[in-house]
């Protein structure tokens, strides 16, 4: 039988020697991988040969749909960026809404990669089934938001664009890729790949409709899921606030980080000031990612003050910690220019934040001087100080922006003198907004998973927080601080989450929604039979091969270790998470454990390997995977 729910066509893209090959899809590799990162990670692991420079030309990119992008599936506008890091040296992936991925889906292709340096700027650009190759060299050092629109104004309003801007173009390691003005593929520096490739955009069209197996049947049960919405809490804060709604109450249980990591709610009293009703006070209108019936992001204008007229996306929560509670600056205006210049440049906005709060606290120790930051003053909660790094980090121009431009890890490499101890991340990835002295399974997931420093990957975290989507059959976790038996859950929740990143649908929705919603929405789309126990199987796969990818590129998950404040060591002497200090390695040996992955190295054994269809993998990491 045929599977449906993809357009069955993956283009490959030679940029040394400007051509274009075209290829059909296994089918089997849907019902195995489903799609983005999971095709993504096979088509890497079995293609790009091992120990690459990731920004060098054997290198590959690749920019992935999954069976529900672009279909009648709730919030199926998800695509995923893949690419070795180069921030980890591993596997890399950043997972974005939007419109893009639907339009690239629309445009013919479930699947794009490129190989090889283009010896100058180029686009590429996707409609019926072809790709071509084009000039960039006029976009060029533009900034996202006029490339954007310069590109809808060639190629016509149905034009959806994903892009890089400045710091992508200069390969810095904060770069991220920008769709639709502000929805961010932004983590794992997937925009310095695509910089070193000088792939400016690639331009796709929002027309057509994907073939799928049963339309009525998937437009049923999308009025189900949404109508069943409108007594859900989960979807009633999500659309009237977006994530900024719990800030303050993320900074007054310990959630949120504060003052890079090593302060408490006590140090930030002005959190309400960043969050809920004083950020939807700027907001003039909603805004949802393509066809999104929750519509999470707004559209703000800063109306007084210094900044006013300001306007741009409504920062996420990620943003307002970042550059608020990380920093102690409880300007909203300022956050907003800030999101504003991380979206135009193609910044991370966590990176970017959680690097000015770094060089903020080795201004305050004295490590670094006003004339080492070319006269920026770098006390915490200066406003300005976030905005002038933030520019001269986007920009990569003056003695701050050179010294901070490629994020955490690699500015405490450059200053030495005991600054790496205030570099707040996991394996070269600056850490998420979320605390694991407060959600102790954080500690775990932001090591084990193949991403280090990632909240978007599922674990016990969210079992902790009851963040889960109904009937997924895992019991809420009562004591968060017990840390033994935990393993089994982040097993369950992780390959659960797997599924939902592969499949081309958002997290947050999903959570609201039932469990058994996603395969239904999947076997409705392909034609083929998949059920919850298929997505456990199918996660689990997903996140060994991951791994697998890792342990060939010399990159074991039990050498990376979290900076000893964020599990507390030594503990807070006050506040919420007062005296707490996270067995992590507990939990990640219970989670080792329940994923049948070796104990004496995080790789997941032979037979586990053998189990789940990804033998192949053995003849570049048996040795890993024999270990034990």
């Amino acid at each position: 039988m045929k599977v449906q729910g993809i357009v069955n066509r993956m283009g490959l893209i030679d940029l040394d020697a400007g051509r274009v090959s075209y290829e059909n899809l296994d089918q089997n590799l849907v019902r195995r991988y489903l799609g983005g990162y999971g095709l993504g990670a096979y088509f890497l692991f079995t293609r790009q040969p091992a120990g690459v420079d990731p920004l060098g030309p054997k290198a590959w990119l690749g920019f992935t749909t999954g069976p529900l992008t672009g279909t009648e599936a709730v919030t199926g506008n998800r695509f995923t960026v893949v690419a070795k890091s180069p921030k980890t040296g591993g596997w890399g992936d950043a997972n974005c809404g939007g419109n893009f991925g639907p339009a690239m889906k629309l445009s013919g292709f479930d699947h794009l990669f490129f190989r090889g340096l283009a010896p100058e700027p180029v686009i590429v650009h996707l409609a019926e089934g072809r790709a071509e190759i084009r000039p960039a060299g006029r976009l060029w050092g533009l900034g996202c938001l006029e490339t954007e629109e310069r590109l809808i104004e060639e190629y016509g309003r149905d034009a959806a664009v994903a892009c890089i801007g400045p710091a992508g173009e200069r390969a810095s390691l904060l770069a991220c890729v920008i769709n639709q003005k502000g929805r961010a593929a932004g983590r794992s520096g997937l925009g310095a790949v695509m910089g070193a490739k000088r792939i400016k955009a690639v331009v796709a069209h929002l027309r057509g409709e994907v073939p799928v197996a049963d339309r009525e049947g998937l437009k049923r049960l999308r009025q189900e899921i949404v109508s069943g919405y409108k007594d859900n809490p989960g979807y009633k804060g999500f659309h009237a606030y977006g994530t900024c709604g719990g800030t303050a109450n993320s900074v007054l249980r310990g959630d949120a980080p504060i003052k890079n990591w090593a302060g408490t709610a006590r140090d930030f009293p002005g959190a309400e000031a960043i969050s809920d009703d004083r950020v939807i006070a700027l907001q003039e209108r909603h805004f949802g990612c393509w066809r999104c019936p929750v519509a999470c992001g707004g559209h703000v204008i800063v109306r007084e003050g210094p900044r006013a007229g300001l306007e741009g996306h409504k920062p996420e929560y990620e943003t307002l910690a970042a550059f608020g509670s990380m920093c102690l600056n409880d300007d909203l205006a300022s956050i907003v220019q800030a999101n504003n210049l991380c979206n135009d440049f193609g910044l991370d906005t966590i990176s970017a934040g959680a690097t000015v709060a770094l060089a903020m606290e080795l201004y305050d120790r004295g490590l670094i001087t006003r004339q080492d930051v070319g006269g920026l003053d770098l006390s915490w909660g200066s406003a300005e100080a976030v905005v002038g790094l933030t520019e001269q980090m986007a920009r990569g121009e003056g003695p701050a922006g050179r010294l901070f431009g490629d994020g955490a890890r690699a500015a405490a490499e450059r200053i030495g003198r005991g600054a790496a101890e205030a570099a707040m991340h996991a394996g070269g990835e600056e850490l998420a907004m979320h605390d694991p002295r407060c959600s102790p399974g954080l500690g775990a997931s932001y090591v084990i998973d193949a991403t280090p420093g990632r909240h978007t990957q599922w674990s016990s975290w969210l079992v902790e927080e009851g963040f889960l989507p109904a009937g997924l059959g895992i019991p809420r976790i009562k004591d968060r601080y017990n840390y033994r038996g935990k393993g089994p859950a982040h097993f369950l929740a992780s390959n659960f989450g797997h599924c939902v990143n592969a499949a081309g649908v958002c997290w947050f929705a999903t959570a609201i929604s039932r469990a058994s919603a996603l395969p239904e929405f999947l076997s409705l789309a392909t034609g083929l039979e998949f059920g919850l126990a298929e997505m456990q199987e199918i996660g689990a796969r997903l996140a060994a091969l991951r791994m697998a990818f890792n342990i060939r590129e010399g990159l074991l998950s039990l050498d990376i270790r979290l900076p000893g404040r964020v599990i507390g060591d030594p503990p807070l002497a006050s506040g919420p998470t007062k005296g707490v200090r996270v067995d992590n390695l507990q939990e990640i040996r219970d989670y080792l454990e329940a994923a049948g992955w070796n104990q004496s190295n995080g790789c997941p054994s032979e037979a586990t390997l053998k189990s789940l269809g990804l033998g192949f993998t053995l003849e570049q990491i048996g040795p890993a995977a024999r270990a034990g």
